[in-house]
């Protein structure tokens, strides 16, 4: 029957206007924290009293320059007075354009990796470090002194090559009295967000792995909210980050909990967290050390394999990257479809065409199914019309008849629409691959600027001009009027409002998608002039 293509490619409209507004909902809005199966493991809102919201900045930092250190791969900058990593700069790479600045104390004031939030009662801004020339050349030392009892030490040894750092805190009892077990918080910090235009807002997300109540590693996200949570539990891993860039943290011990914090001063979208390490009471002369691994670098798929083998703790540090439901598709995407063949080429943009042909190869039998069943719907126009006059007044009896018709010429009223639903998982999987692709930041095609982005060439009136989704809203005109026209002249008006949601849903999209989606368009077209022309 006519309405079932209209029908399904009305659905179809619908699960893409549902997905891309679930997209945004998970960049922009907080995310809902539920309490998992697993006891081992609890969530929940933080109370107003132990917002991270509410801790004060840091104050004044050393007036002389800070401690810096450096390798082929970023510079960490420390402050002498305050023992605090305030400022991370990556350096250009084959996947980092142009030197980025993950965070600093402009932007961070108080959420710094690794700073000390508190010791029990003691409060990390209490504490008054002095600097150290390290024993080697990336290897920096301070120390400080809570009251007369508790002596603290850090050490920062940046590694040679690549982005790591590894670090070691003691506390250690020069009292004489026992210092009671209390609670040791560290921040995990915050992360810069990405310059980029208002059409691509910026995200931050928290990534944490924690060990159920099986021995499992399990990952939960959080995303930006307008209150605290917390999440207790034996947590390995804990990662923020924004759409390429990432600091990860490990340690030997497991963390017992770990709280998101908010900023009320910030827009939508800040993100920061503390992570809690029980520490037992030390007795005079003991010595309690924490040793960690912050990770600060690229979400470069490669290297976030490689660190299951180079955190001091944890795996599936690639999980970092969310690929959203269809990982596995869109993980072969971006490795073997997009990657590989950029090893050959020497562009994306030409890779993305090359993936969109292989793509198009391997659904060929699938869009042959449903234009021959829309070529066959469409012979089929004469005979449904008389039915539909010849009962009007009886639905049921129309119905009937029409099913009798299309068991007569072997038609499947499902066979033009299901082959395009099919394709769903492909297309939500390369959305993934290509928005969540570091390899493509900043990376220009033609005119295209940058692939991650849309590719603006001016604006009008304030209305940004990106003529790849502009074309691809002609183009998709253009397939419509080679389709085979089926239903009356209202239903197929109908059939050109989806250009429209297209090209409104694609407008603001990475430049990178709109180009896949445009040349499957062409590659449509000509399948389809071909099929047209072939004899049944």
């Amino acid at each position: 029957m006519d309405r079932d293509k209209l029908i399904g490619v009305a659905l179809l409209g619908l699960v893409f206007v549902m997905f891309f507004m679930q997209m945004k909902k998970k960049q922009e809005q907080p995310a809902g924290v539920s309490r998992p199966a697993a006891p081992a493991v609890q969530t929940a809102a933080a109370s107003a009293g132990g917002s991270l919201s509410a801790r004060p900045t840091i104050g004044n930092y050393a007036a002389e320059s800070p401690a810096v250190i450096s390798n082929g791969f970023l510079s960490c900058s420390y402050d002498k007075t305050l023992g605090d990593l305030v400022r991370i700069e990556l350096f250009k790479s084959d996947v980092i354009k142009e030197p980025y600045v993950t965070v600093s104390k402009d932007s961070a004031e108080y959420e710094l990796p690794l700073r000390i939030y508190s010791y029990g009662d003691d409060l990390g801004g209490d504490l008054s470090f002095t600097g150290e020339e390290g024993a080697f050349e990336r290897t920096l030392s301070f120390s400080g002194q809570w009251g007369d009892s508790v002596k603290v030490s850090k050490t920062y040894t940046l590694s040679p090559s690549n982005y790591l750092t590894e670090v070691s805190l003691t506390l250690k009892n020069e009292g004489t009295e026992t210092v009671s077990a209390r609670d040791l918080k560290l921040w995990l910090g915050t992360i810069d967000k990405l310059n980029e235009a208002k059409e691509r807002p910026p995200v931050r997300s928290l990534t944490v792995s924690y060990v159920n109540e099986n021995g499992k590693e399990k990952i939960k996200r959080f995303n930006p909210g307008k209150e605290s949570k917390l999440l207790d539990g034996g947590i390995t891993w804990a990662a923020v980050g924004n759409r390429y860039f990432v600091h990860a943290l490990s340690s030997k011990h497991q963390a017992a909990r770990l709280e998101t914090g908010y900023r009320p001063d910030k827009k939508a979208g800040w993100l920061s967290a503390v992570l809690t390490y029980p520490v037992p009471e030390l007795k005079p002369g003991e010595t309690y050390e924490w040793q960690g691994t912050l990770y600060t670098g690229p979400k470069q798929y490669e290297r976030l394999k490689a660190l299951d083998g180079q955190m001091v703790c944890g795996e599936d540090y690639v999980k970092i990257i969310d690929l959203g439901w269809y990982s596995v598709i869109a993980t072969w995407m971006m490795q073997y479809g997009l990657k590989l063949t950029y090893r050959y080429v020497g562009s994306y943009g030409i890779s993305i065409i090359i993936l969109t042909v292989i793509i198009k190869l391997l659904l060929w039998p699938l869009t042959t199914k449903s234009t021959m069943a829309m070529k066959k719907m469409q012979k089929l126009q004469p005979e449904i019309k008389a039915i539909q006059e010849k009962y009007k007044d009886d639905p049921k009896k129309q119905q009937e008849e029409m099913m009798l018709l299309y068991r007569k010429y072997g038609y499947n009223p499902m066979g033009g629409c299901l082959p395009m639903l099919i394709q769903l998982p492909i297309f939500v999987a390369l959305y993934q691959a290509l928005s969540n692709a570091i390899e493509l930041h900043k990376t220009p095609f033609l005119w295209i600027a940058d692939l991650s982005m849309p590719d603006k060439v001016g604006a009008i009136f304030g209305f940004p001009i990106h003529p790849l989704a502009i074309a691809m809203g002609l183009g998709m005109v253009a397939q419509q009027l080679m389709t085979p026209k089926m239903g009356d002249a209202s239903q197929q008006k109908m059939m050109y409002i989806m250009p429209v949601i297209f090209t409104v849903l694609f407008y603001n999209m990475p430049s990178g998608l709109v180009l896949y989606w445009f040349v499957n368009q062409l590659l449509t077209m000509a399948q389809t002039t071909y099929l047209q022309y072939k004899k049944d």
